[in-house]
Formats: C-alpha cells, sequence, structure tokens
C-alpha cells in the first residue's frame, strides 16, 4: 500500500503533511505538481479539486478539508485503512458512489436552502417588524344586549 503525496514547492500544509509522515515511518512518494502537470491534470478531472496536499492511497484519493483536517487526521486515516483496507470498487459500485454523493449533494443543498429561507424570513421580521395589534376594548352591557336584541 503506497501513499502518493500531490503538493507543491513552498506550500507549508505539503510540508506538515509530508514531515507528519516521515515521523511516524509511513513510506511515500512526493509527486510535485508542476513537475508533474499530466498526472495532476488528471487526479483534478476526477476529484474535481485541485488542492494540495492531495493524498492517493489504495486507490482512494484524500483531499484537504473534505477528507482530513490536518496531518493527526490523515495518519489516523492511513493506519485505519491500512487495518482494514478496502477491496477496490467495481464499475456498478463506483456507479452506485457516484448516485448516492449526488442524492445526499442534493440533500444538502436542500438543507441549505431551508436555511438560508429560514434567515431570510427573520431579517425580514427584524427589518420590517409586524404592528402588534390594539386590543379590542371589551363592549359594555349595553352594547351587548343591543347587538342580541337586534
Amino acid at each position: 500500500m503506497k501513499v502518493k503525496v500531490y503538493s507543491q514547492k513552498h506550500c507549508k500544509y505539503c510540508d506538515n503533511v509530508k514531515d507528519a509522515l516521515k515521523e511516524n515511518n509511513i513510506e511515500f512518494e512526493n509527486i510535485e505538481i508542476d513537475d508533474n502537470r499530466d498526472e495532476w491534470n488528471e487526479i483534478t478531472r476526477i476529484i474535481g479539486i485541485g488542492m494540495t496536499p492531495t493524498i492517493e492511497f489504495n486507490d482512494e484519493i484524500w483531499v484537504p478539508s473534505r477528507d482530513f483536517r490536518g496531518p493527526e487526521d490523515l495518519l489516523k486515516r492511513i493506519e485505519y485503512y491500512k487495518e482494514y483496507p478496502l477491496p477496490k470498487a467495481t464499475n456498478d459500485e463506483k456507479i452506485e458512489m457516484l448516485l448516492n454523493a449526488n442524492k445526499n449533494l442534493a440533500m444538502s443543498l436542500q438543507q441549505i436552502n431551508m436555511t438560508l429561507a429560514n434567515m431570510q424570513n427573520k431579517i425580514n421580521q427584524l427589518v420590517n417588524p409586524q404592528p402588534k395589534p390594539t386590543p379590542t376594548p371589551p363592549m359594555s352591557d349595553k352594547v351587548e344586549e343591543e347587538t342580541t336584541n337586534n
């Protein structure tokens, strides 16, 4: 199981990840994206994000912020999948994964839309408060009798 780190020169976050891998004796291949544009373009086409350090491990591609929050989180993820490796996905499984990802995205967008609508309603209430209705004075007995007698 080989780890590939797609990194950039002068990227502090990339350096932190590579240092953590070295400190934990995890072998990795460093791929400088400036020197390997064709390979990097293929990776970014697949994942749709051009962010470094991108990690390729056991046919999985992990992107910072989406798949790991920092070097420590990445190390835990690598150790987990070393112990419990995922079998290579079949084409049917890949299609199912894409369908599920689209459903999850649609659900997330719907939740964001509902949250924005609620926020907009609250803002409208603050900006344009509805006047409080003035209480209706109770009718006197005399007026009440007249209305019931008619």
